[in-house]
């Protein structure tokens, strides 16, 4: 798993477990051991390295250790026996079983004997400690992993996975590391980071030198993923959504790989030769493709419609009548703009009043089908819930504004779309240019209420007046275009409208305006636009 061969690993587990490394260990728990009971968990590497720190710390302190050879009962004793401040339980040493939701409140240190080399299954590992429990104050985290699987780096990402709304890359990693994470505000919840600035330089110097994105990554967090729920063959799109340590699975299908992207999460299978998959004709996988380029969904009118059809509701009108039982908000409108581009895309026809799929089934591909399907109205059920409008601080891509508007969505090549008097522009802010580079572009937040945006080179007289007289504009935000052969989306940050125009110095007829905004800028997004200058 490491890299390391069977001999390898038990001449690592006999280090880690020697008599040298466990009065160090012994050490550091009583330099730091919280006040009261200790009441510790113990991430150990397997069932023998588990046993061996149980037996070789024994003396010090009262132990045990679980595996997935314990009954329910024993490890529920054993939880119980832990928090308890009449138990003699100190350290419970536990192989990745502890990873199933298990709740321990009362655990007061936690301790990592192990390499872990996924961040969203260490901040869930970390996560055991920090839960709120009467009279405990605080908790010891100890890490006993070397440099050498660059620690402090896997601690940067997973604190920034806490984050809700960043689209996170590599400018916003350097800053969030550079100001110990203030902007995720976890102070308000009794948390501090303070990362030295020799730890600093090391974290920021890999951030910026490695491709995240890389195959390598990806594999890694794949098969990392893949052990941690103990997934005989490759997990679900729905054990994505159902597993709080899941990598997000639209990495796997966003990330380009030979200059294309993969488009769906069985062309990404396929490339990292996963062992197990059905076997799919050429047409079928171009489908999954096409219904995998949607997400995250925006809007669920395709995927219900699907649905529908899978479930053997074909007849046009019953399909409408069950959707609009589902969904009080229905709007006939974006039902038949739907429907339009999915005929365009040339998988279902109308015929006779019924909603015809031209794809062949099966059914492995049905199966494949409909988990992909619940996945992403789940998905969507979470992140957008019932809203028809776009959500405030949400990401979008140029094409699925388009849809949300009934537009064509293969029109996304323009930064500004005037339509009935409202405007949608999508801007960058230059975020990865330099600071001096940065107060110089036109593109930016003056304040946390007030944009300042330079339209497009070239417009005609009447587009101009069009930009002039409209009454509303909706504004998305991005950063930095792309990363490491994955392109960011853009952030929705409300809307405002067009003021004070006026003709810029830059290119003859363009016009710079001012845009108060309705919703004032959070704080988090004030740092990570650079309103804040790090």
């Amino acid at each position: 798993e490491y890299g390391l061969s069977k001999n390898e690993e038990r001449k690592m587990i006999a280090q880690l477990a020697d008599e040298n490394h466990c009065d160090f260990i012994s050490m550091q728990i009583e330099k730091h051991r919280p006040q009261g009971k200790l009441k510790a968990l113990a991430f150990c590497r397997n069932i023998t390295h588990a046993r061996m720190m149980c037996e070789g710390l024994q003396d010090q302190y009262h132990t045990a250790y679980l595996t997935g050879k314990n009954s329910i009962g024993e490890r529920i004793r054993a939880y119980n026996d832990l928090q308890s401040d009449t138990s003699d339980l100190e350290i419970l040493f536990t192989v990745d079983i502890l990873n199933e939701g298990v709740d321990i409140p009362g655990v007061n240190m936690v301790l990592f004997l192990r390499p872990t080399e996924s961040s969203t299954i260490f901040i869930q590992q970390l996560g055991r400690g920090l839960r709120k429990y009467s009279d405990k104050q605080y908790v010891a985290v100890l890490d006993f992993i070397g440099n050498s699987y660059k620690r402090s780096v896997q601690i940067a990402f997973a604190l920034s996975s806490l984050a809700e709304n960043f689209v996170v890359e590599k400018r916003l990693m350097v800053s969030l590391v550079n100001n110990n994470f203030e902007a995720l505000g976890l102070t308000q919840y009794g948390v501090e980071v303070n990362i030295d600035d020799l730890s600093k330089e090391e974290i920021i110097r890999y951030i910026q030198d490695e491709n995240f994105n890389s195959l390598k990554y990806l594999k890694q967090d794949y098969f990392n993923f893949k052990s941690y729920i103990n997934a005989e063959h490759a997990p679900s799109h729905m054990d994505y959504l159902n597993n709080d340590c899941a990598p997000d699975i639209l990495r796997f299908i966003n990330i380009k790989m030979g200059g294309r992207k993969n488009y769906s999460y069985y062309n990404f299978l396929s490339k990292i030769e996963e062992q197990g998959l059905p076997l799919f004709s050429d047409t079928q996988i171009a489908f999954l493709n096409y219904l995998s380029e949607m997400l995250p969904l925006v809007r669920i009118y395709e995927y219900q419609i699907m649905q529908c059809i899978f479930k053997e509701t074909t007849n046009l009108e019953d399909i409408k009548k069950k959707l609009r039982c589902e969904n009080k908000a229905f709007q006939d409108m974006q039902f038949a703009h739907a429907l339009k581009f999915m005929q365009e895309a040339g998988y279902v026809r109308c015929e006779m009043n019924r909603v015809v799929l031209h794809v062949k089934r099966d059914d492995q591909f049905d199966e494949w089908v409909m988990d992909l399907v619940t996945y992403g109205l789940a998905r969507y059920e979470i992140e957008y819930g019932d809203g028809q409008d776009f959500k405030l601080w949400s990401s979008y891509r140029k094409d699925q504004v388009q849809l949300k508007l009934c537009k064509n969505p293969k029109l996304n090549q323009k930064g500004t779309y005037v339509y009935d008097y409202i405007v949608y522009i999508f801007a960058s802010i230059k975020k990865d240019a330099s600071i001096s580079e940065h107060l110089d572009y036109k593109d930016k937040f003056l304040q946390d209420n007030l944009f300042q945006w330079e339209c497009q080179a070239g417009l005609t007289q009447i587009e101009q007046q069009q930009l002039i007289q409209s009454k509303k504009a909706y504004l998305f935000i991005r950063k930095v275009e792309s990363e490491n052969g994955m392109v960011l989306p853009f952030t929705f940050v409300g809307t405002g409208k067009l003021t004070n125009p006026r003709l810029t110095e830059n290119v003859k007829g363009t016009l710079l305006f001012d845009i108060p905004m309705e919703n004032t800028l959070p704080d988090y997004l004030q740092f990570d636009f650079g309103l804040k200058i790090d």
